[in-house]
């Protein structure tokens, strides 16, 4: 059936357009890495499986999120993208698994091309990264996903007054040899260990990565490397599986990122 487009949604998705229907949750992109696909070598005909493709996705994503919007005459129905979770060796295992230099394999570019879907409205992303299995692409306990979805639910499409994301990017301070994050959705933020945080990287301007020492200081992260001069920037959980312990005052976890998207 999946070499039939358009067959599962003829048979089972648009007979059900007619009827109200609030909202949508997404949760799919396993596929289109290239590291899950079992495609020896990238080609024309799978062309999806390359970093480009997988940059390539959010952007799809869009439109067929706008397609079903269409379809259903409800230009207002929330769609709800689960990020995909971490899969393979975390960075404990090796500290320079991907971090510094993401391959091609890895399911970070996937995940910031998920929230792509964050420029239209009536969207939102549950972040997964910290619900990963090392063997299993699909996680097992579904149940904790299942709770961060009726959070996303409860604040979006009930309008409850809940936080129902963790800390996201909202800029960054370069001061001495230090840098300065600052988030959103950071009231309480601390770790879930009690340890210093962790998956951050660090780099100047010749992108030359470290992993850097991070502190938290009220609701900001600080971090430094001694051996990174005039620091300018940062990735963040960047890698198939990575190893993060920052969370807000809800338990949620941070959402992966880096700041070095236009130099890349």
């Amino acid at each position: 059936m999946r070499r039939q487009p358009n067959v599962v949604y003829n048979a089972m998705m648009k007979p059900l357009a007619p009827y109200a229907c609030r909202g949508l949750v997404w949760y799919q992109g396993e596929r289109n890495t290239r590291y899950i696909s079992g495609v020896p070598e990238v080609t024309e005909a799978n062309w999806f499986h390359k970093v480009a493709g997988m940059k390539e996705y959010g952007d799809i994503l869009k439109l067929w999120i706008q397609n079903y919007r269409k379809t259903w005459q409800n230009d207002n129905m929330h769609f709800a993208v689960v990020m995909l979770p971490g899969y393979g060796k975390g960075t404990h295992a090796n500290p320079n698994i991907d971090s510094k230099s993401p391959t091609a394999e890895s399911w970070a570019w996937m995940r910031e091309s998920q929230l792509k879907v964050l420029e239209l409205a009536n969207t939102s992303v549950t972040n997964t990264i910290d619900l990963g299995s090392e063997t299993n692409i699909h996680p097992t306990d579904k149940f904790p996903i299942g709770q961060r979805l009726a959070l996303s639910a409860a604040k979006h499409t009930l309008n409850q007054n809940i936080v129902a994301e963790g800390p996201v990017l909202d800029q960054v301070e370069i001061e001495n040899n230090s840098l300065i994050v600052h988030f959103k959705n950071s009231k309480g933020l601390k770790t879930n260990n009690r340890k210093a945080p962790e998956g951050f990287w660090i780099a100047d301007e010749s992108l030359n990565w470290k992993m850097a020492d991070a502190k938290i200081e009220g609701e900001r992260v600080i971090l430094q490397n001694k051996e990174i001069n005039n620091p300018e920037f940062i990735r963040y959980a960047f890698t198939g599986k990575p190893d993060v312990n920052l969370v807000n005052g809800a338990n949620l976890p941070a959402y992966p990122f880096r700041t070095d998207a236009d130099v890349k």
